[in-house]
């Protein structure tokens, strides 16, 4: 009986040991999100065209275009497959506007400006549609 009731307790000791290893590997597969170039790129294009509305608004000098804008052509997408014709057809047309906004007589920036972030949401309405409310209130009325 004493060796029925020792074995009994190894085997719930090795059954106790044996989960918990179980849950440590659950933990270690757990990662971060890892945002990819091209949403880290984004989000600078965001912030810096954010500045830029309030300089128009304000009627201040604009700084000068971030030439990193031009990685939009290269920048490695969360999605790879989501880089086709129509993704690099307005990405063209954004960086054309965004250059023309930095490039021209003070009463058209707005207007280049505008059509920069019209060229954001027609590309976000074909894929991720979530940051379109979000560029739409770049817009300047």
């Amino acid at each position: 009986m004493y060796k029925w009731l020792c074995f009994l307790f190894v085997v719930i000791l090795l059954t106790a040991c044996n989960n918990s290893a179980k849950k440590e590997k659950v933990e270690e597969e757990m990662q971060m999100y890892k945002p990819s170039e091209m949403a880290l790129l984004m989000r600078r294009m965001y912030e810096f065209n954010k500045r830029t509305k309030t300089q128009i608004i304000n009627k201040d000098s604009l700084s000068s275009f971030p030439e990193e804008f031009i990685n939009i052509h290269k920048a490695i997408m969360t999605d790879p497959d989501e880089r086709d014709a129509e993704f690099d057809s307005l990405a063209v047309e954004f960086i054309k506007y965004q250059k023309a906004t930095f490039s021209t007589r003070s009463d058209s920036t707005a207007f280049y400006f505008n059509q920069s972030v019209n060229s954001c949401v027609a590309c976000h309405e074909t894929r991720c549609a979530g940051p379109i409310p979000k560029i739409k209130k770049l817009m300047i009325n």
